[in-house]
């Protein structure tokens, strides 16, 4: 996945090698078929989330965009006392209707806590204040689920997701189990003949050298600053350099790396610290010679108490298995380290007995069963407690290292689309490394000169005097309606520009009839303003600003990349401070095409380089959201993109980009 990432984002720019341990790739991704009959089951990952119904799902278009066909899972069944009941109308006609209401009041207050878009977003820090956020799952059934056996159907609805016990997990993490079974919230998929497919289209498509049993033993640096990894191939010790890393490891085998280095080898240990919440899986997967169970299960699994709560998937409902029937147990948590131990065929012995008596004699139709052991293969608290930055999360240590980024699901959410999630954050960072390199060993053609001085505004960006080329890069006109759509506002509004040079587009916005001032910090551009302009352009810093508290309507900005990073979030503060509705951010960023960073210079002068995501991580820690989470304007934006001649080879690549362009400042209470 992040080489995928890599070739999309950065192309021909990097060349990626792949070293896997295993003989392989594909990791938790595992399907397979059994030795005495084609039929197929899941070994690994059991389903993946779709959230398209809420908004863009990255890995539902990536297996889109790979042609492959999708199968929807749902099911409403648990066992119970050995019987097999409906969800909340089972529950009813078993346990009377106390027990019912009381499930139904625990649903609601769920949803009460958390709403879909909340669900979707899924932003760190807004988790930090979730009131759920620092409770343990048994203390908020114990205080909010009166009702003994409703309690007992909601750790047993839960445990196979979480795959710990309701002590060792957050209330906020199994809140986010139980509005699964909510419409409305996700659905739940698989792929067609075998999620491994994914894996195979990934392997294909990539631009990468895989070496396959290539075990990476150390890492840390070498003389000339670059990464050295020394590995094991299963022949001879291999030593190679390079100048990124993303280590794409299980949380539980970092620890296994030999961390080169004291700063390296601390951080990397606090790293691990930080996540060292193991949560475990068994899997028995078993083939009968017919699906004995006949229609007692319409859906595509069914949850079960056996082994504290477990589910067990129908294969046969997404899979091709003849005429054959398979059962697969995804045994959770304490059960796992409990059973993990015991002979293959003393755990399917057990499994089988878990079954309702309703569905018949499983023994007599036992043919073959396989199980696949994933301990210490998710996280209990993923994301960690509390949550922090996405950026942190991945870059263990960026001062000596900024370099080399982890990779994993136990950052974000122990699905695949967490993976995806991680993968994509990563090589944003990867990426941005990469543009600074090339920056620095003059690959771009770039001037001499990497200072904002008289020289840059007598030649701006190439193109000549600041004052004869500046509206090529800041229109007022199409600033304007860009407002008008995204915050519905087309006049009597007031704007600072931040970065406003010697204030023509300020002026520009004056003579339409906005009410525009703006701060700049180059004294020898701000010194060449016109005099009519002299009282609306101000001289300062973005990082102390010389204004009032929500002073101004919205902030149009191009000046946060020329800060250093400790000045930045100062800076994200004091805009804040000033603005009621929004901020259009317009600074350089790394995902721009390589080709207009070149054409332009726009590293010229930079210091804080990032991508969109990154910067948009800056932002929600800054008191901000993303416009386009509340309201999604992003066809008309791109629309009006276009018509002003801003669209790709011009300045924006894509929509997408310009959906990390606005923010909203939120409310306190928001």
């Amino acid at each position: 996945m992040s080489a995928w990432y890599l070739k999309k984002k950065l192309g021909s720019l990097c060349r990626v090698t792949i070293y896997e341990a295993t003989d392989r790739v594909g990791g938790k991704i595992v399907t397979r078929k059994f030795d005495s009959a084609p039929a197929m089951y899941e070994a690994g990952v059991a389903e993946i989330y779709d959230y398209s119904m809420t908004g863009p799902d990255p890995l539902r278009e990536l297996i889109q965009h790979f042609g492959l066909q999708t199968i929807p899972m749902d099911a409403e069944q648990v066992v119970l006392d050995g019987e097999l009941l409906n969800d909340v109308d089972g529950m009813r006609r078993r346990y009377g209707p106390k027990t019912a209401d009381a499930i139904v009041a625990f649903r609601n207050r769920c949803m009460s806590m958390i709403s879909p878009a909340e669900y979707y977003e899924g932003v760190g820090a807004h988790d930090n204040e979730h009131p759920w956020a620092f409770v343990n799952c048994e203390q908020l059934l114990d205080r909010e689920v009166k009702d003994p056996v409703a309690k007992r159907f909601f750790k047993v609805m839960a445990r196979s997701d979480l795959a710990t016990e309701s002590y060792n997990t957050t209330a906020l993490n199994a809140l986010k189990n139980f509005v699964m079974d909510v419409d409305g919230y996700i659905g739940l998929y698989s792929i067609q003949n075998g999620n491994e497919q994914l894996i195979s289209c990934l392997e294909a498509d990539i631009d990468a050298e895989i070496k396959l049993n290539h075990r990476v033993l150390k890492v840390g640096k070498n003389e000339d600053g670059r990464y050295r990894l020394n590995m094991l191939n299963g022949k001879s010790p291999v030593v190679e350099d390079f100048d990124l890393v993303l280590m794409c490891l299980p949380h539980n085998w970092l620890s296994t790396v030999d961390w080169a280095g004291e700063k390296l080898r601390q951080s990397m240990v606090k790293h691990v610290a930080y996540f060292d919440r193991p949560a475990h899986y068994l899997r028995v997967s078993i083939l009968f010679d017919t699906p004995f169970w006949g229609d007692q299960v319409p859906g595509s699994w069914f949850m079960s108490e056996a082994f504290g709560g477990c589910c067990v998937y129908v294969e046969g409902s997404r899979h091709d298995v003849g005429r054959h029937g398979v059962l697969n147990w995804l045994i959770p948590g304490a059960d796992a380290l409990a059973h993990v131990n015991l002979r293959d065929d003393e755990l399917v012995d057990i499994a089988l007995k878990t079954l309702p008596v309703s569905f018949g004699d499983a023994q007599a139709h036992f043919m073959e069963a396989k199980v696949h052991r994933w301990l210490s293969s998710v996280n209990a608290v993923p994301g960690g407690l509390p949550a922090r930055d996405v950026i942190t999360n991945h870059r263990p240590e960026p001062v000596e290292h900024p370099g080399l980024v982890v990779v994993g699901d136990y950052l974000f959410d122990s699905t695949l689309n967490g993976l995806l999630d991680s993968s994509d954050a990563a090589t944003d960072i990867i990426l941005t490394e990469t543009m600074k390199l090339r920056y620095a060993r003059g690959e771009g053609g770039h001037a001499v000169s990497d200072k904002i001085d008289r020289g840059y505004f007598q030649n701006y960006r190439g193109l000549g005097p600041y004052h004869e080329v500046w509206n090529r890069f800041s229109d007022p006109d199409y600033m304007m309606e860009l407002i008008r759509i995204v915050w519905g506002r087309a006049k009597g509004y007031k704007i600072l520009i931040a970065g406003s040079a010697s204030g023509e587009l300020v002026g520009a916005l004056r003579d339409r009839g906005i009410d525009a001032w703006g701060i700049e910090s180059n004294r020898g551009i701000h010194a060449r303003t016109p005099k009519v302009l002299q009282k609306y352009n101000k001289l300062g810093s973005v990082a102390d600003l010389p204004f009032r508290k929500q002073q101004f309507d919205f902030v149009y900005e191009t000046c946060l990349c020329h800060l250093a990073d400790k000045d930045v979030k100062r800076a994200i503060a004091e805009l804040n401070r000033v603005v009621k509705t929004g901020v259009m951010f317009a600074s350089v960023t790394s995902d721009m095409p390589a080709a207009l960073i070149d054409k332009y210079d726009l590293l010229r002068g930079v210091k804080k380089l990032g991508t969109w995501w990154e910067w948009s991580e800056l932002f929600f820690g800054g008191g901000f959201d993303l416009s386009m989470n509340r309201r999604d304007t992003t066809e008309a934006v791109w629309q009006a993109t276009l018509a002003a001649g801003k669209g790709p080879g011009d300045w924006y690549s894509d929509a997408d980009s310009l959906r990390y362009s606005f923010f909203d400042k939120v409310a306190d209470d928001d």
